[in-house]
């Protein structure tokens, strides 16, 4: 497995194609379709993901063999790491893949010297809560808000001390 920074319109095409199997595939025992099509449209369309990639948010793109299998975004706010973004293909869960892509976002906040990373994860998304509290995240406290459109995110915000 290797694991790339993305810096091209052609990154954000093959990560935002990867975001739309993964959230039609993930999402809808969570949220309504109508609630992923819009989330996918205002955050993880290859237009939202390539403004955020020249606007500072680090994209990390994973691959195994030469099959696009996860990626990871995150940028620093305030004095810590904000990880916005960790999805792996479902055919490729327990593979280590998602531990080497926030092995790299670890290593970017020590570098850093950034005490924690922080992240929103939605309260009713349980696999993913637990693969974070496996990681090392703890629950931190609830967080409701307006995405647009009638939509709200419903989450925990999670934290990772260094």
């Amino acid at each position: 497995m290797h694991i790339k920074t993305a810096k091209s319109k052609e990154d954000s095409q093959h990560i935002s194609k990867l975001a739309h199997q993964i959230w039609h595939e993930h999402y809808p025992s969570i949220i309504t379709e109508e609630q992923i099509d819009y989330m996918l449209t205002k955050f993880q369309s290859d237009e939202a993901i390539y403004s955020e990639m020249a606007n500072g948010t680090t994209y990390l793109m994973a691959y195994k063999s030469d099959e696009f299998v996860g990626y990871a975004a995150f940028y620093q706010k305030d004095a810590e790491l904000f990880l916005s973004k960790l999805y792996i293909d479902p055919a490729h869960h327990k593979q280590g893949i998602g531990k080497q892509l926030f092995a790299q976002v670890t290593a970017f906040a020590k570098d850093n010297n950034l005490p924690a990373i922080r992240l929103y994860v939605n309260k009713y998304n349980t696999s993913s809560i637990e693969a974070y509290k496996k990681m090392g995240f703890i629950v931190e406290k609830e967080i409701v808000t307006d995405v647009g459109s009638g939509f709200i995110m419903d989450d925990y915000t999670m934290t990772f001390p260094i």
